[in-house]
């Protein structure tokens, strides 16, 4: 699966940035979906409609890293690696995702009225703290994007126990199962959620993020500014379009074409997932080739990104719900001066989060649970 050895790994601070941007991006969106859903007034003329965005953004990074980070790997199939990647991945997501979730379940036993019929029962917990799929979304609802992310984790573990053949065949099937979602008489329902996952076209976004990996990896791309800045301008140009309604407005945010009887489904794939590849391509291109320096605060966003990501989603549901009790919602105005209180609280809760729970936490367990690889000795 290598047939050279690559540069040597440099930090890659754009791509760190923007991962830090493209939660803020996340926040806004819910931000602004709420502020409709719940205070019943827009917020900001719902521009950020497009945060959403920032979830094809994550996604396309997942599968870039886990090329680009586990590039000498590859071609190599060891049961110790298999483990060990696993190990890093659960370290990563569970623990804080479960901090977070207790949280959660904790504030819905002590303050009646704030949970959903059916969020305590024992079979959702469960399901929700173990990521596993289901009708419903997670407890913490930007868990399902978690879903996703696991079960690539799961598919791209493989790549230490297969044969390299079979495991190319996987994940062909995996991706011609994906690409059905652009096909509406085989589109899958959440109804039945395991299928769903299999199929789900969000999926190719992984695929999309390892293809960026293996361009830089294996090219200068002399192209690489341009690259950037096309994914750029055509993210927020298509974003603009949802944000005025002309896009990705029909059920499931897909807009169906019918071309010679056949209906296609054009779907954030398309139209987030190709944009948020050429950016990754192209400013990991420009970390590689030239480097940048990123000021220290939005390094420091970046470094926080999985914290804001989970942890703004209560914080902005719950504040959303105090501000209507408070009768805070009479106008515009007053919504939108609510709506950046609320994005202010929930950057800095989620950021002292990060510095005082998350990152300890990660690095206690990183240092008891996985054992260093032993150095060659040189005489």
């Amino acid at each position: 699966m290598q047939d050279k050895i690559p540069r040597k790994r440099v930090q890659l601070n754009l791509l760190q940035a923007f991962r830090g941007v493209a939660a803020l991006l996340v926040i806004l969106f819910h931000i602004d979906q709420l502020s409709n859903e719940t205070l019943k007034q827009p917020f900001l003329f719902d521009f950020f409609k497009f945060g959403s965005a920032g979830v094809d953004y994550f996604l396309v990074l997942s599968g870039f890293v886990a090329i680009y980070a586990h590039w000498h790997e590859l071609g190599h199939r060891s049961f110790e690696n298999f483990k060990t990647f696993l190990l890093k991945r659960c370290i990563r997501i569970y623990p804080v995702y479960w901090i977070i979730s207790l949280i959660v379940v904790a504030f819905f036993v002590l303050i009646p009225g704030f949970a959903k019929a059916g969020d305590l029962t024992p079979e959702f917990l469960f399901k929700s703290f173990i990521l596993f799929p289901q009708t419903e979304s997670p407890l913490l609802n930007v868990g399902w994007t978690l879903i996703l992310i696991v079960f690539f984790y799961l598919v791209f573990s493989l790549v230490y126990l297969l044969p390299t053949g079979l495991y190319l065949g996987l994940v062909a099937l995996l991706l011609i199962g994906s690409s059905t979602q652009f096909f509406s008489a085989l589109s899958v329902t959440n109804e039945r959620p395991i299928l769903q996952l299999l199929t789900n076209a969000l999926n190719l976004e992984f695929a999309f993020g390892s293809l960026a990996a293996w361009l830089v990896l294996k090219n200068n791309l002399p192209q690489r500014k341009a690259i950037f800045w096309v994914g750029s301008v055509l993210l927020l140009t298509f974003g603009i379009l949802h944000a005025s309604k002309l896009i990705l407005q029909s059920e499931g945010a897909v807009d169906p074409i019918s071309i010679f009887g056949i209906t296609f489904l054009i779907n954030r794939v398309l139209v987030f997932g190709i944009p948020c590849f050429l950016i990754v391509l192209g400013a990991a291109s420009i970390d590689l080739n030239e480097g940048r320096q990123i000021p220290k605060f939005i390094n420091y966003l970046g470094d926080a990104s999985y914290s804001l990501y989970l942890m703004h989603s209560p914080i902005v549901s719950a504040m959303t719900k105090i501000a209507v009790k408070l009768g805070l919602n009479g106008s515009v105005l007053q919504s939108t001066l609510v709506n950046f209180v609320i994005l202010a609280v929930a950057i800095a809760v989620s950021c002292l989060f990060y510095s005082f729970v998350e990152q300890p936490v990660v690095e206690f367990l990183r240092k008891r649970l996985i054992k260093k690889k032993a150095v060659p000795k040189t005489s």
